[in-house]
């Protein structure tokens, strides 16, 4: 009977030892299993940080930004096109807005040195050496990573800043063992902000000059910069086939010679607008009627075509209500008087005051002029403790017969002068960020023979200025110089020079960007800038999703 017991007793204690170790030998496969799948996870993390830092490598000829502008997702119905990084550089190239950008940096070669191996999308081995990550008594067990999926802000090839998705598959696989196989594998979902903007360190990223239509002529640019080219979608594959030659230039139907490379500053993009008048807006104060102090003040300012009647009969300097065609005497402008009909020709230096526009009003100063046409005549404006912004609108019906069809525009003539000055001074302070020029029309123009919202430049008669004429044309009546930036629909030479900003006749002109981004908050505006952009990838907003296989 004893001996029965002690039987059943040892059977008893060895069913609960078995019990024992098979409970914690599935503890620790399952602790085993958990461990690989955080393996899998840290690889997949580890592995995007290491292609953005890729990607993002500020380092001189190692940047490929670029790439965050392209879609770069598996196509399972053609896998030889599914992956756009890939294509770079083949006949399939994936296009850009920016029609020049140079893409011959290409892809970071991959580890494996294979031909069918590309980076990221085929396997990365995260360990370096021969040595695996972790030992369990079999076999090594190496970590990999590779890019599962990528999708740009917005449109594919575009320069639009924004949220983008990145996917990244972390895998974990014993060493030697099948490719196909693994002991965990995750995938990582990550939002990132893609950051497109010109930098302001850099001024020959910055367009000096940028239109659509261009008749550019023999032009001289004396300070860094680009010729920023808004070109026809359907010219795209052509236009890239000219970058950096001289073919390029006759494109926009310039002039260059040996001497300058004025064929590499020219910046064709597609997808692109100019940018709207608002980067030129911080505290928005505008010009009031005094007379009519919720009405807007409209000038006119013309010493050929004198007003014969009205308020403001024969005089240089003109003004109405924005509602209203009838011009009256604008009160406490100085050498402003009534020319008779002799054979004196008009001629007069007006000159704005601060305390003249915008009463009141702190920041910013806002007018708005129907036209200005002045061949003799100065037109002084002080901007010095703020900025002047001036609109160019449509004249009214009313006016003078031979520009009453022509809509509004800006001619200064040889001997006449326009621009900024001190607070009681009457030389120009050469201050471009400081004196706006900007249009805004509805109709577009047609190419340069088109009058509406145009601005004649002739000679140093507008010395210091930018110049935004969106749907406007900017021409040349003579050669002429102007210290700033041109941004414009049309820009029309008419076989006459332009040269822009130079240093070298007038000490400290050029333009600073660091400067007017700061005068005009462009930062807090999310005003990326207009020229050739950078672009880098940063941590989004958006939560980080893990998955598991």
């Amino acid at each position: 009977m004893t001996l029965v017991l002690t039987l059943m007793l040892g059977m008893v204690i060895l069913t609960g030892i078995s019990g024992l170790l098979i409970r914690q030998l599935m503890t620790q496969q399952i602790s085993s299993k958990e461990s690989y799948r955080q393996m899998a996870e840290a690889a997949a993390n580890n592995g995007l940080n290491r292609i953005l830092a890729e990607l993002n490598n500020a380092e001189p000829g190692k940047n490929r930004g670029f790439l965050l502008n392209i879609d770069n997702q598996e196509d399972l119905e053609d896998p030889k096109t599914g992956y756009k990084w890939q294509l770079l550089n083949t006949e399939n190239a994936p296009s850009f807005s920016e029609l020049c950008l140079d893409t011959s940096i290409g892809l970071p070669p991959h580890p494996l040195q294979q031909k069918e191996a590309q980076w990221p999308t085929t396997e990365i081995l995260l360990n370096s050496g021969n040595e695996g990550l972790r030992e369990d008594g079999f076999s090594n067990i190496n970590m990999f990573y590779r890019l599962r999926g990528y999708s740009s802000p917005g449109s594919s090839g575009g320069t639009e800043s924004g949220e983008a998705k990145l996917i990244i598959e972390g895998i974990v696989r014993r060493d030697g063992s099948n490719p196909k196989s693994y002991l965990a594998r995750s995938t990582l979902e990550r939002s990132i902000y893609i950051q497109n903007w010109v930098d302001t360190t850099r001024p020959q990223d910055w367009a000096v000059l940028g239109a659509t239509y261009y008749e550019l002529g023999p032009i001289k640019l004396k300070s860094p910069g680009l010729i920023l080219w808004h070109a026809n979608l359907k010219d795209g594959k052509e236009i890239k086939k000219d970058c950096d030659s001289k073919y390029i230039l006759s494109r926009v139907k310039g002039k260059g010679n040996k001497k300058n490379d004025l064929h590499h500053r020219v910046w064709p993009v597609i997808h692109q607008k100019q940018p709207p008048s608002s980067i030129f807006s911080v505290k928005n104060t505008k010009d009031y009627n005094p007379k009519e102090p919720l009405k807007l003040r409209v000038w006119r300012f013309d010493d050929t075509n004198l007003l014969q009647g009205g308020y403001c009969k024969r005089r240089i300097a003109c003004q109405r209500s924005i509602d209203s065609d009838i011009y009256g005497k604008p009160k406490k402008i100085k050498n402003n008087p009534a020319w008779n009909n002799s054979k004196n020709k008009p001629k007069s230096t007006i000159y704005l005051r601060e305390k003249d526009i915008c009463v009141g009003g702190i920041g910013d100063c806002h007018i708005y002029v129907d036209h200005i046409n002045l061949k003799r005549s100065k037109l002084l404006i002080e901007n010095s403790s703020r900025p002047v912004v001036v609109h160019l609108l449509n004249p009214t019906k009313s006016t003078s017969l031979d520009i009453s069809n022509k809509g509004g525009f800006i001619s200064i003539g040889a001997k006449g002068l326009m621009c900024g000055v001190d607070n009681n001074s009457k030389v120009c302070n050469n201050l471009p960020e400081r004196l706006i020029l900007i249009s805004e029309s509805t109709q577009l123009p047609s190419k340069c023979k088109s009058t509406n919202h145009q601005l004649v430049l002739n000679g140093k008669s507008l010395p210091s200025a930018f110049l935004l004429m969106r749907n406007g044309t900017v021409s040349l009546a003579n050669d002429s110089s102007l210290n700033g930036i041109i941004w414009t629909h049309s820009f029309c030479s008419n076989n006459h020079v332009l040269t822009l900003n130079d240093s070298s006749q007038v000490k400290g002109l050029g333009v600073n960007w660091n400067s007017i981004q700061e005068l005009w908050k462009w930062t807090e505006k999310g005003f990326s800038g207009y020229g050739r952009k950078t672009t880098r990838g940063i941590r989004g907003t958006g939560l980080d999703k893990f998955q598991r296989f």
